[in-house]
């Protein structure tokens, strides 16, 4: 794994195993899950504020980048929580199935979440190419509740 990719990983505080064949890929996935999605109005906000966040350049692109994955960071890790993870990301990586005029990234994505530790929410993920090769890996990430505090 590429030294850029690990610092990503580091700087997002996640862990990263599994068979990564395509780094570009996989810093797309992980741009993916850990940019901040703009929330909808219907979205209950993790602060109570109104800030529905967002990445700025989204103003720029045909489609929203990022997931929704910053509205559960003050919960409690259960398996409610764990499944709204796996959606959040399905949808961030939705993007990958859409041909924007160069062919689709990916013939298939599927995400499935675990909770294999305490604290710990992990989300594999398996991107079938269109040539149909796959790549799979788990991204871990420790769950810190306290911030809610």
């Amino acid at each position: 794994m590429s030294s850029i990719l690990l610092e990503m990983a580091q700087n997002a505080g996640v862990i990263i195993e599994g068979n990564v064949t395509d780094e570009s890929v996989a810093a797309l996935v992980l741009i993916s899950y850990f940019t901040d999605a703009r929330a909808d109005s219907s979205d209950e906000l993790p602060d109570g504020s109104s800030d529905l966040r967002g990445w700025p350049g989204d103003t720029f692109s045909d489609q929203p980048w990022g997931s929704k994955l910053w509205l559960l960071f003050r919960e409690k890790l259960t398996t409610d929580v764990r499944n709204r993870a796996v959606k959040y990301c399905e949808d961030a990586l939705a993007w990958m199935l859409v041909d924007s005029g160069q062919g689709r990234m990916a013939k298939n994505v599927k995400v499935t979440g675990s909770i294999p530790a305490f604290q710990t929410l992990a989300l594999n993920t398996v991107i079938t190419k269109p040539d149909g090769t796959e790549m799979s890996f788990t991204v871990s990430k420790r769950w810190e509740a306290q911030r809610a505090v």
